[in-house]
């Protein structure tokens, strides 16, 4: 079969397949900010835990900022130029190559780099999730983005495997020098990829007043003040796992690396299952299971020792290879479905309130954590940092907001037990258990119960 036709087999149109490479080639910028990489390169520009929890806190802080996306968007319809001219952003790591090689590094302008990259961000945020909106039909977004994941996951156990090596065995800075500039090179490709692509007007632009009616929206609020809190939860301490594994117990790049593969080759594949049961039993189903799965993740953190270290991270890859892809890709399509139209204000509202919580917890936690961190001691001959404490304590905050999600409306939605029996028919090769009258379980619509679907 020609390659054409087995792109076909993967991807139903050039749309589909060019937002994906937009997504692999992303995928260098985002292994530069999102993994352990970042943190070994704000702590090389001298930043603390109060420092590195500010700076965490940027990517949701500035979500904020989405509220004026859908102006922008009013004022020049074409979406993919205003990707391109946002995601261009990235590009303000550059000036901070010089200061690689400067005695005395200042935290504040990596502070103010890093600030003005994620602002641009965030609108480069709202615009994709907007046209993802207008070029990928209800039906199949599950799917499409659980195979574009797939593909976005392989690409990041790839690049940050690379980076971790050119990490550990170039020397500093050139380590950094290497790993900023190989990022740049894939963004400049990222933004190349956006050309092919095939506007289609949607029927509303999104304008500011769109926002009383979001507001109004009460499923869609709550939604939206469950992510708040969400976020809030998972940024008090998301900063501190990569710290704590690099600065307390000096663990290699590639070591952690390995745990990163892992966890990305179990989404790869769980992408894909979590895709097709969220078209099939809800969006909302997904979440919950996602949600319950890496909110016991941080607990496994106390055995984050010199000693225990190995299985720790194993724990953790497996259930966070698992969990997050399932969490990733229903924070994408569940507000598609609990919006009412496709305004982009309904997605700034619901990512300017995440960024918003992400923003206080990241603030808030950073302070918390130097607390914890100021004290270790033995329990029977096991070493117990004072992180690990705080680890536990953030396991039993993602807990109690999984309540709040529970309350939301949606089109379809089963138990837990219902939906983790078609993910072991789906590993078991078996086909996902159709809801019909000879299988009479549980699915809900809206808060409503009934017997069967369809």
């Amino acid at each position: 079969m020609s390659t054409e036709g087995a792109r076909l087999r993967l991807h139903k149109n050039k749309n589909e397949l060019f937002l994906t490479l937009e997504g692999v080639f992303s995928s260098f910028y985002l292994v530069l900010t999102q993994t352990a990489i970042f943190t070994a390169i704000a702590i090389y520009f001298g930043l603390n835990e109060v420092w590195l929890g500010l700076a965490a806190s940027f990517p949701m802080a500035f979500q904020v900022f989405q509220l004026f996306a859908p102006a922008v968007i009013e004022k020049i319809p074409s979406k993919k130029i205003l990707l391109g001219f946002f995601n261009s952003g990235r590009f303000f790591w550059l000036v901070l190559l010089p200061f690689l090689f400067v005695q005395q590094r200042s935290p504040k302008l990596f502070i103010i780099i890093f600030a003005l990259s994620q602002i641009f961000a965030a609108f480069a945020g709202n615009i994709w999730v907007s046209m993802i909106s207008d070029m990928i039909p209800e039906e199949r977004r599950g799917k499409y983005l659980g195979l574009r994941n797939f593909f976005v996951s392989l690409a990041t156990l790839l690049i940050f495997y690379m980076f971790s090596v050119i990490n550990d065995n170039v020397k500093i800075p050139f380590n950094f020098l290497l790993i900023i500039t190989t990022a740049m090179l894939g963004s400049f490709v990222s933004l190349l990829t956006l050309i092919p692509l095939k506007e289609r007007r949607s029927s509303k632009t999104g304008t500011v007043n769109d926002l009383k009616l979001v507001l109004a929206d009460k499923n869609f609020m709550r939604l939206s003040k469950a992510y708040f809190a969400w976020n809030f939860v998972v940024l008090m301490a998301a900063p501190f796992f990569p710290y704590h594994q690099l600065h307390n117990l000096k663990l290699p790049m590639t070591y952690i690396s390995y745990a990163s593969i892992a966890a990305s080759v179990l989404s790869m594949i769980f992408y894909t299952i979590w895709g097709k049961l969220s078209d099939e039993f809800g969006h909302k189903s997904v979440l919950i299971a996602g949600l319950s799965i890496v909110s016991i993740t941080p607990a496994i953190w106390i055995l984050m020792n010199e000693k225990d270290w190995i299985l720790a991270m194993t724990l953790d890859a497996i259930l966070s290879g698992v969990g997050w892809a399932a969490v990733n890709l229903a924070f994408i399509t569940l507000p598609m479905e609990t919006a009412s139209s496709n305004s982009p204000m309904y997605f700034a509202v619901f990512s300017a309130l995440g960024g918003l919580g992400g923003m206080i917890g990241s603030i808030v936690g950073g302070s918390i954590a130097r607390f914890f961190n100021s004290f270790d001691f033995y329990a029977g001959g096991f070493h117990i940092y004072g992180l690990q404490i705080f680890f536990i304590i953030e396991s039993v905050l993602r807990y109690s907001v999984i309540p709040l999600f529970a309350k939301i409306s949606s089109r379809k939605y089963v138990s837990l037990p219902t939906l983790f029996t078609n993910v072991l028919s789906v590993l078991s090769g078996r086909h996902v258990v159709r809801i019909q009258e000879g299988n009479r379980s549980e699915v809900i619509i809206g808060r409503r119960r009934v017997n069967r679907w369809w």
